[in-house]
């Protein structure tokens, strides 16, 4: 894979990743996930092609997306938006209620 990388950097890239993060409701992991292809281009040297995960496909009822969790198998997992600014914590109050 290093080397695949590292041929890249001398051509010209076409094509675009899509990232999407991801959470699990049952462990609470997170992670990110790539999907996409990415075409690299030389003159005079073969295209490169590489596809990089497979997109699960939509739900037709709900328009879900069946993923699972890598840590625990759970199917409870949702994708969460990136936020477009840092995150601030100062605003952050603990709230208790017993």
């Amino acid at each position: 894979m290093v080397k695949i990388l590292e041929e890249t950097k001398s051509r010209k890239i076409i094509g675009e990743l899509s990232k999407k993060r991801v959470v699990c409701a049952r462990c609470g992991k997170t992670w990110i996930e790539l999907v996409g292809l990415v075409v690299s281009q030389k003159e005079g040297v073969e295209d490169l092609y590489l596809r990089i995960g497979v997109e699960s496909e939509n739900c037709q009822i709900c328009s879900a997306r069946p993923l699972e969790c890598p840590r625990c198998g759970s199917k409870e997992v949702y994708e969460v938006q990136f936020a477009e600014e840092k995150l601030n914590l100062k605003n952050i109050r603990k709230v208790c209620g017993e």
